[in-house]
């Protein structure tokens, strides 16, 4: 991989993670088509390292209140007292209770299926008909519009049984070619979740993933043949372009447009399938 290629790699993923299109998808058919035939799931790691920089970056705030008022609570002697009564309180201890608990199934689904996962980086018509399948997804907000409890679509709120379920979305996107973003976003305005709170749960619940999915590959440092500075120059441009694009998005999902993206997927997918199927 040269200097520029992992620019470029960067660039993509920057885009193409917070935008609900599958950076993974992305980067799968953009390796195929510059011909990089080495296995780069360690590379396309570190980029979601670069991107997980953008969100630590944007959610900077909500991340601080959530760290000092959990700590806060942890600390009141009330808590250790009755902690039930105070734990439903602290709306900063829930969220992040609510954040590792949407973690868990996650975590399960990559450790079970890592191996499975991890080779569908070679199969460009399988990431074409899961970019189709992100497309059918992204739709599902527009079916709870149309429902009979449409009205409550923007008065929900996260409930602990939310968690789980955008738990094993999020497990699922592992899959390339499934967004992370837009299945899970998708999955909570279905549920009835505001946007608001839908983005940001999403975007956090992102950052025990990466960091597990880290953990899981830093064992191969040592063997990529891909030089740490080439690694480093892609993160970067992940980590700029992902801090524009995350930015692009909030402004997009609170116009209610987020579904728009549904009809890139679809036409993507169909056509690098239809390249597959001709070569």
């Amino acid at each position: 991989m040269t200097f520029l290629e992992a620019i470029l790699l960067g660039i993509l993923q920057g885009l193409t993670e917070f935008l609900p299109i599958s950076s993974s998808g992305h980067l799968v058919l953009a390796q195929t088509f510059l011909g990089l035939k080495e296995p780069l799931v360690f590379f396309d790691v570190m980029l979601h390292v670069g991107t997980l920089a953008a969100v630590l970056v944007v959610y900077r705030e909500a991340i601080g209140k959530l760290a000092i008022g959990g700590l806060s609570t942890l600390g009141n002697p009330q808590f250790w007292r009755k902690p039930r009564t105070t734990f439903n309180t602290s709306t900063e201890l829930k969220f992040i209770w609510l954040i590792l608990l949407g973690s868990i199934p996650t975590g399960i689904i990559a450790v079970l299926f890592k191996t499975e996962l991890e080779s569908f980086f070679d199969e460009v018509r399988l990431v074409s008909i899961m970019l189709i399948l992100t497309g059918v997804i992204l739709q599902l907000p527009r079916l709870r519009k149309q429902g009979v409890g449409s009205s409550n679509a923007s008065t929900g709120s996260l409930k602990t049984w939310h968690a789980p379920l955008i738990g094993i979305a999020q497990g699922c996107a592992i899959t390339p070619g499934i967004s992370r973003s837009g299945t899970t976003i998708s999955v909570a305005l279905f549920l009835g979740i505001p946007a608001k709170t839908a983005a940001e749960y999403s975007f956090l619940l992102s950052i025990p993933a990466i960091l597990g999915a880290v953990a899981l590959k830093i064992r191969d440092v040592g063997d990529t043949t891909i030089p740490l500075y080439i690694v480093g120059a892609g993160m970067l441009a992940a980590f700029i372009v992902g801090y524009i694009a995350l930015r692009l998005l909030l402004v997009v999902l609170n116009r209610g447009k987020f579904s728009l993206f549904s009809y890139y997927c679809i036409a993507l997918g169909l056509v690098s399938l239809l390249i597959a199927l001709i070569q």
